[in-house]
């Protein structure tokens, strides 16, 4: 006990070594000052969690009889010569280990889906960026397969990425009509700067950024699918990246998304509060995945209403799914209850992908359910290859 207590100590020390760091290379990048911030926040809460699991392991060890329970039996002294045997069965009312280490807080919030614990943390829900999941696992999948040529390890290095991204931007950019994505996202841009400006709030054009963008690029031409569907679209920047992905592909490829309604209206006092946050912002007289470039229309298709709702029924009509992505309601129950629908209509090769999957396990967990690989591309997108 006292070793794990001096190495939280030393966590905290090391903690602080590292805060000191980061003021000596104030002049360094910006890129280098948020990495070492993260980490600091990262080893930061490892500490607090190590901290309060020994506070309550002490509390629990203190307790009569706890100490003895925990203790392997071939660890616990013999009984004295002519002493009787010791019960087989736990004292009534005591607590046997495993129900004392029950009532422990999570070290690691990992399997913490309520994000009201106090020990959840979105940042330490298996994110772990970079990695590939149950490598083991067997796959066939030409994503995934493509995806452990460029690991080392159990991990693909940013460095990879670089080369990576560039090169399916320079693809991207060069498919008919991709001019008509990069100016839609200019206006956009420019659109929730001047209602930033106009009513001194915060707008969001509740889109991924574009690296992960391009990463979705870079799996549909993997992968090449015939069926995407998609939950929660917004302005489309996502969906139009996987459609010029499509279109690089072939004439084949179809997308199918679905969203709520807009409902940004830059008329009403409550869209215009000063210093409020407001996302999802699709500018007035637009409406859901505007931003897919007017040429692929025809393999562009639109279901405005609610997901729990909807993608059973659009799931239904379509004879497979190749890939299936995620970006609508980020609770644990609705991501996996989309997971699972997915599941039932995709094909062996597919791709089940999941937007902002550290806000809890749900992509993990499901992977795990299915026994297939999964990988956390740099904390934001997660993929389970089937």
């Amino acid at each position: 006990m006292g070793r794990a207590r001096q190495a939280a100590r030393n966590i905290d020390d090391a903690a602080q070594l590292l805060r000191e760091l980061v003021a000596g290379v104030a002049n360094q990048s910006d890129l280098i000052n948020r990495k070492l911030n993260e980490l600091l926040d990262g080893v930061a809460n490892q500490s607090e969690l190590l901290n309060r699991k020994f506070d309550k392991l002490i509390e629990i060890l203190e307790q009569p009889g706890a100490l003895a329970a925990a203790m392997p039996d071939a660890l616990q002294a013999p009984p004295a010569a002519g002493a009787p045997a010791a019960a087989s069965a736990p004292v009534a009312g005591e607590q046997s280990f495993s129900e004392a280490m029950a009532q422990l807080p999570l070290m690691i919030a990992e399997r913490t889906y309520n994000t009201s614990h106090p020990d959840y943390d979105a940042r330490l829900v298996r994110n772990f960026p970079g990695t590939i999941f149950n490598r083991e696992s067997p796959s066939e999948n030409r994503a995934f397969t493509a995806l452990t040529r460029l690991a080392t390890g159990s991990e693909v290095p940013d460095t990879v990425w670089r080369s990576i991204l560039a090169e399916a931007l320079a693809e991207a950019s060069a498919v008919p009509h991709a001019q008509q994505v990069f100016e839609r996202r200019a206006f956009i841009e420019n659109y929730v700067d001047e209602l930033s400006r106009k009513h001194k709030a915060h707008y969001r054009p509740g889109w991924v950024n574009m690296d992960d963008a391009l990463f979705l690029y870079w799996l549909v031409r993997q992968t090449k699918p015939k069926k995407i569907v998609q939950c929660g679209v917004c302005n489309g920047l996502s969906a139009s990246f996987m459609m010029l992905a499509l279109a690089k592909n072939g004439p084949d490829g179809t997308l199918s998304v679905i969203d709520l309604p807009p409902v940004f209206d830059p008329h009403d006092p409550e869209w215009t509060v000063a210093g409020k946050v407001y996302g999802v912002v699709i500018p007035e007289g637009k409406t859901t995945g505007w931003m897919v470039p007017d040429a692929y229309r025809g393999r562009f298709e639109v279901w405005n209403g609610d997901a729990k709702e909807l993608l059973p029924k659009m799931l239904d009509k379509v004879d497979s799914v190749d890939l299936f992505y995620h970006d609508s309601d980020h609770t644990y129950d609705h991501m996996m209850f989309e997971f699972r629908e997915a599941k039932r209509k995709l094909t062996p090769g597919g791709l089940v992908i999941g937007d902002d999957i550290s806000w809890n396990a749900s992509l993990w967990d499901f992977a795990d359910e299915c026994g297939v690989p999964a990988y956390n591309f740099k904390g934001a997108v997660g993929v389970a290859f089937f």
